[in-house]
């Protein structure tokens, strides 16, 4: 009997639930099938703002309605899309949904519709972020212009596609779109919200990556290049079709942010101790990265490559030096865990020590920072349009992120390494190529593998000279060299060299004009002389940079003192049902500061509920984390058939959990989602309240 109670349960929220405040699935409309009549197969059609798609005209071709819906100039018009066999292939204004189940977990970006040639690939795991801007589509092909995080590229619709099969994109109009990606400026600093799925659930990755951009006021904004900011999709959308960016915010001055656009070419502020402490208060006792400290500093300062951008790039690929290939292979840094499968195609290193001396030396100094190598995009970490992300990573926002760890260390310390530098990039894709001079007009070095072609390649200033007119402009910029360079400024050999080569600063210092460059921050202390522009960690103790005070007491421990478990940026061990009170209450250590919000904005009140954000300040540390509340799949901190439902159809296919949710439908913490979990909420709902 009551059995059957809970099956008429189930189907009554099958059937009867509201799906008001959701635009139709991609799905949804493939089963709507064709509305046409008398032979006509192509729809023009409004998609309206209660997610539903009204029907403006039918016609026989692609071509004619497209001609149509180019004509339409009124405000309703730009909801226009057209549909082909279920399915949106065209619109307005629109973002794309590029995570989508694959063989390869990634999808190949390409330079033109033809996929000439490959220039890019981006991650499509139900983890990663999924929203992109469309720019344009080729109906024959099906292949869609794409723009994400500084990237532009081509993008097939199947990744089979002679089979069609796996679908790569689905397009969604603008107005179905309620959680793009954002940027949140608050009055200390900005950070890039992250939609888990863009048609529903509110941003769940988080990254604050810097201090407030002067050019910014406090608010929030759109900009999928990480530059120039809007307040309206449309507005950014018909901006970005137009190649401009003449209707954003800041169209006058670009922000680049500092930690992404820092060449590996530079030293940080902080020693080995600063280092060892806080990677000491921040991860397990048996993580790989305790005692690091040593190694990061001596490797940086013998092949020339920042420690903290090394440290970051560990800590995010390492999961703070935990990961199984870091416990079992001494692998800090990823190298060689490939998408399809890290575990066993990662390498393996003798000891930490031996990971981060190769890491240095041959993957960076040798391979990514190398203008000779075929990675190297650029001397920094970058994004999807230069730097390290490029080639490093699939993940969109890979370089993003490792900038948000530095910006973390350095907020801990007092923001020592912030406009350490003069940071210049490349102002525009140059045909005529760039060089770096041995001085001002002179001889050219090594123009074999030296030059600056890609816009945003950054450079270091050193200091401001005089030297022959380019572009009249008679500034030369002195920089440190991205290749290793000899006493003669001839690039050297190559990683295999026995004994390893070290980076020479002297040796390295090297001309490019200045009409090709911007300067993109203000240097601190910037009326310092030759001498003081390039900042040194102190090899003795008593010139150690001075921490700011130590915090009463490190998050981990205010966590784990209070029974709860953190990962990668998720807070659980929160028992179903507990008040936002109550776990304020059990945080709260040592006058440690909780601040808990809804996923949708603004302080949540009485119950806990998955996806909730908690943000735990503790002296001079602050953390973010997304909260799971076991079982509850939708958010509401209730366990029910609803919950139920969303692990069932995750399991079949047919709705994929994302982010938060995915991991509260992990009831019994194996790392998947399946029968056993939903079994496990069936019965909680059925009264085992043990069963959670």
């Amino acid at each position: 009997m009551k059995k059957q109670v809970f099956t008429t349960l189930i189907l009554s929220v099958i059937f009867f639930s509201s799906n008001d405040c959701f635009a139709m699935s991609p799905g949804e409309i493939r089963a709507r099938g064709n509305v046409c009549s008398d032979g006509k197969t192509v729809e023009l059609a409004y998609a309206k703002a209660d997610g539903t798609l009204e029907t403006k005209a039918c016609y026989g071709n692609y071509e004619t309605a497209k001609s149509d819906y180019d004509k339409e100039t009124n405000a309703e018009s730009d909801n226009l899309v057209i549909i082909e066999n279920g399915m949106i292939i065209d619109a307005k204004y629109a973002l794309i949904d590029y995570d989508q189940t694959t063989d390869t977990k990634y999808t190949n970006v390409y330079s033109d519709k033809n996929l000439k040639t490959r220039t890019n690939y981006i991650k499509v795991t139900p983890s990663s972020s999924d929203d992109a801007v469309l720019l344009e589509v080729d109906y024959a092909t099906k292949r869609i212009k794409i723009k994400v995080n500084e990237m532009i590229g081509w993008i097939k619709k199947y990744e089979y596609e002679d089979s069609q099969k796996n679908i790569l994109y689905d397009i969604i109009p603008v107005i179905w779109v309620k959680s793009p990606s954002t940027y949140k400026v608050t009055e200390k600093d900005i950070t890039h919200c992250l939609p888990g799925n863009m048609m529903g659930e509110k941003a769940t990755q988080e990254h604050t990556i810097g201090p407030k951009p002067e050019m910014l006021n406090p608010g929030t904004y759109y900009s999928y290049d990480g530059h120039y900011f809007y307040q309206d999709l449309k507005v950014m959308i018909k901006d970005y079709k137009n190649n401009t960016y003449t209707s954003s915010i800041n169209k006058d001055k670009p922000y680049y942010n500092y930690y992404q656009y820092l060449s590996f070419r530079t030293k940080t502020n902080y020693n080995a101790s600063n280092i060892n402490q806080y990677l000491k208060e921040r991860t397990s006792s048996t993580s790989k990265l305790i005692g690091s400290g040593e190694s990061f500093i001596k490797y940086q300062n013998s092949y020339g490559i920042n420690a903290s951008l090394m440290l970051s790039i560990a800590i995010n690929e390492s999961d703070w030096g935990r990961s199984s290939i870091a416990m079992s292979k001494n692998n800090l840094f990823g190298l060689n865990a490939v998408d399809a499968n890290p575990n066993l195609a990662a390498n393996e290193f003798s000891s930490v020590d031996h990971c981060i001396n190769d890491y240095a030396y041959a993957w960076l100094s040798y391979g990514y920072v190398q203008p000779g190598d075929a990675r190297f995009r650029g001397a920094n970490l970058g994004t999807k349009g230069e730097g390290l992300n490029i080639k490093y990573a699939s993940d969109t926002y890979w370089g993003e992120i490792a900038a948000s760890l530095y910006y973390q260390l350095d907020k801990t310390y007092g923001l020592q390494d912030y406009n350490a530098y003069q940071l210049a990039v490349l102002k525009a894709d140059y045909s005529n190529k760039v060089y770096a001079t041995k001085t001002p007009g002179g001889e050219r070095v090594s123009t074999a593998y030296y030059q600056y072609q890609v816009k945003s390649s950054p450079v270091i200033i050193l200091e401001e000279v005089t030297g022959p007119s380019v572009e009249g402009n008679t500034t030369w910029y002195k920089i440190m060299s991205d290749p290793t360079l000899d006493v003669n400024k001839n690039y050297i050999g190559d990683s295999k060299s026995n004994p390893r080569i070290n980076y020479i600063e002297e040796y390295n210092q090297v001309y490019v004009p200045a009409a090709y460059f911007i300067k993109t921050n203000t240097k601190i202390n910037d009326n310092t002389t030759e001498e003081d522009t390039k900042p040194t960690p102190s090899p003795t103790p008593s010139q150690t940079p001075t921490p700011t005070p130590k915090p009463d007491v490190p998050i981990k421990t205010i966590i784990e003192t209070a029974g709860l478990k953190e990962s990668e940026g998720y807070l659980s061990g929160i028992s179903v049902g507990m008040n936002v009170e109550e776990l304020k209450k059990k945080l709260t250590n040592n006058n440690a500061i909780i601040k808990i919000e809804e996923s949708s904005g603004g302080e949540a009140k009485e119950m806990v509920k998955t996806a909730q954000k908690v943000t735990i300040t503790s002296g001079k540390l602050e953390e973010r984390f997304l909260l799971i509340v076991p079982g509850d799949t939708n958010g509401d901190g209730n366990i029910s058939a609803v919950d139920y439902v969303k692990i069932k159809n995750h399991i079949m296919g047919s709705d994929k959990l994302a982010s938060a949710n995915l991991k509260a439908a992990d009831v019994n913490k194996d790392g998947g989602v399946s029968a056993v979990d939903y079994v496990k909420v069936k019965n909680y709902i059925m009264g085992d309240k043990n069963a959670i």
